[in-house]
């Protein structure tokens, strides 16, 4: 690759106008090392009933596509799921976090030839069954399923959010998307902004509106106001295909996803994410960046209130459960947009057909 040399005081130039920049993100003050946010989905039985057409087995607190060194796996969670974002430190403009994921009561399945050696990326402990069966899918009868049942999983991994833009960076530097963990509320990113990418899709900014009610999470109150970040999907062909030998692939999930994607619920005094998938969906740059191509996350006991209850305090998807973060010196919040208190009803309405939706066309073929 080619490279220009251009000198200090355009460098410099550039730098000032990057912060000038109307879509410049940047970290809100209470980022800091030593923070930690953790979110939930919890298992909720009485939410059961009211998934039409899906049996106990199909409702998951969490669904992952998990790849491990170019092997695919599908990994299901049927009981309570925390997510928890530790802030370990700045390197080079650069906040350096760790993504933890802990599951319990885990369903883990993939595909491969007779011969394959899974990688194992669970503690052999916590196996409650392990097994290869015979597939017998037309053109994958020379294949085997394996299938894991484990008490519980928890997944790890590392990346990078830059502190000038919010963009998500792997550890090799590879680019994700913007962080899903904050937004800045009084300065939000133009419509058409990238949210997350990867393969065949992409997820870019629509609007950002102001809610005028309250919401409940595990960790306390918000609001009023929230603001309901919404997005669209602007490339939403999306194949997860587990590479068989030279000339085949199984597909594991393949689903096509236009129009309205994930919306989002944050805290406009301090720019926290506290519904940040509020249809299921959570294809974010956060999870990619640690190896989880794709993530769908309910909370069945917050579903529930919303649903059943009609307890509009509460939302779909995963629910802000603990944090350490100091929001002392939060201020209050400007709103670029008018209000739009049916925006989130709307929203979780959606979630709720599109998750049928991935239920029924994306299960793997056995």
């Amino acid at each position: 690759m080619t490279k220009i040399r251009i000198s200090s005081i355009i460098v410099l130039l550039l730098g000032l106008g990057l912060l000038l920049s109307p879509t410049v993100q940047a970290a809100p003050y209470w980022v800091k090392p030593r923070v930690y946010i953790e979110y939930a989905a919890h298992r909720y039985d009485p939410y059961f009933p009211l998934v039409t057409g899906a049996r106990p087995d199909m409702i998951n607190t969490a669904m992952l596509i998990y790849s491990v060194n170019g092997t695919l796996f599908r990994i299901e969670a049927h009981n309570d799921t925390r997510i928890r974002f530790e802030f370990l430190g700045v390197e080079e403009g650069s906040l350096r976090v760790r993504g933890i994921i802990e599951m319990e009561n885990v369903t883990v399945t993939s595909i491969g030839l007779n011969s394959t050696e899974f990688p194992k990326f669970w503690d052999g402990g916590d196996v409650i069954s392990e097994k290869l069966e015979k597939s017998h899918d037309v053109g994958f009868l020379d294949c085997v399923w394996l299938v894991v049942n484990l008490r519980k999983l928890t997944l790890v991994g590392e990346y990078r959010i830059r502190l000038n833009d919010s963009a998500v960076l792997g550890m090799d530097g590879a680019y994700y998307g913007h962080t899903f963990l904050w937004v800045d509320t009084s300065n939000p990113p133009k419509t058409g902004t990238i949210f997350s990418e990867a393969g065949t899709f992409e997820i870019a900014f629509y609007t950002l509106r102001s809610i005028n009610r309250s919401m409940m999470t595990y960790y306390g109150q918000f609001g009023p106001p929230l603001v309901a970040l919404s997005t669209n999907f602007t490339r939403g062909d999306i194949s997860f295909a587990q590479r068989i030998d030279s000339r085949r692939k199984y597909t594991l999930m393949d689903i096509s996803l236009h129009g309205p994607g994930p919306s989002l619920i944050y805290d406009p005094s301090t720019g926290l994410a506290v519904y940040p998938n509020s249809i299921g969906m959570a294809p974010y740059a956060d999870f990619m960046a640690i190896g989880i191509l794709w993530a769908e996350f309910v909370d069945e006991k917050a579903a529930y209130r919303m649903m059943a209850e009609k307890d509009d305090s509460w939302g779909y998807g995963l629910v802000l459960y603990d944090t350490n973060a100091d929001f002392g010196a939060t201020e209050e919040a400007q709103f670029p947009r008018p209000e739009a208190p049916s925006e989130y009803a709307y929203y979780a309405s959606l979630g709720l057909l599109v998750l049928m939706f991935v239920l029924t066309t994306a299960r793997k073929r056995r």
